[in-house]
């Protein structure tokens, strides 16, 4: 048993100076909040100096484990890439990880760059479409799945809007990592998320993966139906706890 401990020990001492070292720094790809752990599963950026490595994404599903010669490995997993560049590479945790710090390693073929991640069972993050604004507009669709909730086209109150996320933490069925979502039977998340629409507890109808993507998560989500819930309001999403990124959403007078 000493022993055992020891290794565990000797192992956190190796990623915690990988994570010092701080020649990759990984992030939820949804806030981008730096210092804030992932969950298994979700999409993560990681961002660094990658020498001669071309901009390139992924066209194919389920996604590859190597683009453009890059490779992103998570504690030895190898991991399915959306994207890479060489200052940002976007990949998916891999789902079979558990609560902990564990060493990143990202190979171009000409180098090697490390670091760390902390992973936990929820980390809720939210996308966004632009980051200008406090806070910064939803990835947000309106109640007919097609229209973009904006300035522009805002949506009634007592309607749904559906965000969109990474990290959700625990599903009714886990998927091989970089497969796409099926159509059926929906994956639902394991909790519900509590949902705040300027501060009010929404009511929410739906929280799973989406359909034919991969690691994206969606909350379809009722406006509360109070008159001073109009113009342009935050949105918060809590699951098991864990609070997401702040963003806003248009509701129409």
């Amino acid at each position: 048993m000493k022993k055992r401990i020891f290794l565990h020990f000797a192992l956190l001492l190796i990623v915690l100076a990988a994570a010092a070292q701080a020649q990759v720094v990984v992030v939820s790809s949804a806030s981008f909040r730096q210092n804030q752990p992932v969950a298994a599963g979700s999409i993560a950026t990681a961002f660094g100096t990658f020498p001669g490595v071309e901009a390139r994404k992924a066209e194919t599903t389920p996604l590859p484990k190597e683009l453009a010669g890059v490779r992103v490995l998570v504690s030895g997993i190898e991991c399915p890439l959306f994207y890479v560049s060489n200052s940002q590479i976007n990949f998916q945790v891999p789902a079979a990880l558990q609560p902990g710090i564990y060493e990143v390693r990202v190979t171009t073929g000409s180098s090697a760059q490390i670091g760390a991640v902390s992973v936990i069972n929820a980390a809720p993050g939210l996308f966004t479409f632009f980051n200008t604004g406090n806070p910064p507009q939803s990835a947000a669709l309106n109640e007919d799945g097609v229209t973009v909730n904006s300035e522009s086209t805002p949506e009634r109150r007592g309607r749904l809007v559906t965000l969109f996320g990474t990290g959700p933490g625990r599903l009714t069925q886990v998927l091989p990592d970089g497969v796409p979502t099926p159509l059926s039977p929906l994956i639902r998340t394991v909790s519900e998320p509590v949902v705040y629409i300027a501060g009010v507890q929404a009511k929410v109808e739906f929280s799973g993966l989406t359909p034919t993507a991969v690691g994206l998560w969606q909350i379809n989500v009722r406006i509360p139906d109070f008159d001073f819930i109009r113009g342009r309001v935050p949105v918060v999403v809590f699951m098991d706890g864990v609070d997401s990124n702040e963003v806003s959403i248009y509701v129409a007078p």
